[in-house]
Parts: structure tokens; C-alpha cells; sequence
């Protein structure tokens, strides 16, 4: 009987109560996403003579937290109502999809390759959501406490 009570709470739930939400999605995608960038940038010191050391140790944590989430939750709010819900969804389709090539991509054709913006979003409203919802803010201040900014800038200025 327990059993079929358990199933019974779980068929009524909405199926979005069960599914990852977009922001949960969008979360799990920038976490990962974020880590193979940092590898990426590590890699492309290593391969022009640098050592990857400091920058490892310096590589800060791509968690996200409140302040991140909201973030992110403005940035899917105001694609959402630019574009619509599916294109969304197709973004982080292609964002999940695109994951396992981050770490090994060329940095120099970052742009040409990570090009994910929902149908109806320029590159400019993009430039100007993320800015105006602090995405960028947030992961230059980890960069910068963390030190992996100025590790990067050791390295760059030792090759």
C-alpha cells in the first residue's frame, strides 16, 4: 500500500515538479561549462610554454550560489520574454550538446563556436542582459579572489 501511495503522489505531481527546471538546467550547464573554459584557458598557456601550475591552483569554484542563480534566473527571464520558452529550451539543447568540446576548443574561435542565443536574441540584447543581470561582475570578482586573473596575466606575460 505504501508503495502505491508513493506512486500516487508522484503521477500527480506536475511533471515540472519532477523535471530539471531551466534553471536548474542552466546551472548545471554554466557549472560544467565554466570548468572546461578554465581548462581550456590552462591548456592554451601549457601550450604556448607557460606553466599551468598557478593557474590551477588559482581556478576558482563555478558553484553557483544566490547571487549567481538570480542572475541567471534574470538572464532566462528576459530571454524568455524576448524570445519564447522553446527557443530557450533549444538554447540549453545546444549549450548541453556543445559540452564535451569546451575543454579542448581553440580559444581563439571561442565566439564562432559557443554562438547559443535563443531565436529573436542578438548579440547586443545578449551582451546587454548579461551585463544588466551581473553575470559578468560575478565571474570577474571570483577570478579576482580567487587570483586566478592575475595568474593569467603571469602567464600571458611570460610567453
Amino acid at each position: 500500500m505504501k508503495q502505491l501511495s508513493t506512486a500516487f503522489v508522484f503521477a500527480t505531481l506536475p511533471v515540472s515538479a519532477i523535471a530539471e527546471t531551466q534553471l536548474e538546467r542552466l546551472e548545471r550547464i554554466s557549472e560544467e561549462m565554466t570548468d572546461a573554459m578554465y581548462e581550456a584557458m590552462i591548456s592554451m598557456v601549457e601550450r604556448q610554454g607557460g606553466d599551468p601550475a598557478p593557474l590551477r591552483g588559482a581556478m576558482p569554484a563555478s558553484t553557483w550560489d544566490k547571487d549567481f542563480r538570480a542572475a541567471g534566473a534574470c538572464m532566462l527571464d528576459r530571454f524568455t520574454d524576448k524570445s519564447s520558452p522553446e527557443a530557450v529550451t533549444q538554447m540549453l539543447d545546444e549549450m548541453e550538446a556543445f559540452l564535451p568540446e569546451v575543454a579542448t576548443m581553440d580559444l581563439e574561435n571561442a565566439d564562432e563556436d559557443m554562438n547559443f542565443l535563443p531565436a529573436g536574441i542578438s548579440e547586443d540584447y545578449s551582451i546587454q542582459v548579461n551585463s544588466e543581470c551581473g553575470l559578468p561582475e560575478i565571474m570577474m570578482q571570483r577570478m579576482q579572489e580567487s587570483g586566478f586573473s592575475a595568474a593569467m596575466m603571469q602567464a600571458m606575460r611570460g610567453n
